[in-house]
């Protein structure tokens, strides 16, 4: 009776005229399309803008060290804003400390780890949230 794109075809005409139900008969065959409710497509708001991320992953395997906990610098909190290569903390093994730097320029988006979290090399540290 119908194939996928006759289907496609009367779905989306259902959807421009506000149509929610459609039912077809034809000798032996019945087909009844129904669609969710939900506002017209006229009352329909515009969408917010997109935002993006990006990850902030581990350089190396080891624990994690936030910014500000013993280097002097200040300390980070979600919502900050940060710029591209800057540090927001450290995966350290022993002495050794290897910086988690920002990728881009946006805010932090996620929670900032506790000391001493064991990340793996390439684990989301921190996300951030930046302008796609």
């Amino acid at each position: 009776m119908f194939d996928k794109q006759d289907l496609t075809r009367l779905l989306d005409a259902m959807r421009a005229h506000g149509v929610g139900a459609l039912e077809i008969e034809g000798g032996d065959m019945f087909l009844r399309l129904v669609l969710p409710a939900g506002p017209a497509p006229s009352a329909i708001t515009p969408a917010q803008p997109a935002t993006a991320t990006a990850a902030a992953r581990s350089p190396d395997i080891g624990r994690f060290l936030p910014r500000g906990s013993d280097d002097g610098l200040p300390a980070l909190a979600p919502g900050h804003a940060v710029r591209t290569g800057e540090l927001l903390g450290y995966v350290a093994q022993g002495a050794v400390r290897a910086p988690v730097i920002a990728p881009a320029d946006g805010t932090i988006a996620s929670q900032i780890p506790e000391p001493g979290t064991l990340f793996g090399h390439g684990d989301t540290v921190l996300t951030l949230e930046t302008k796609p």
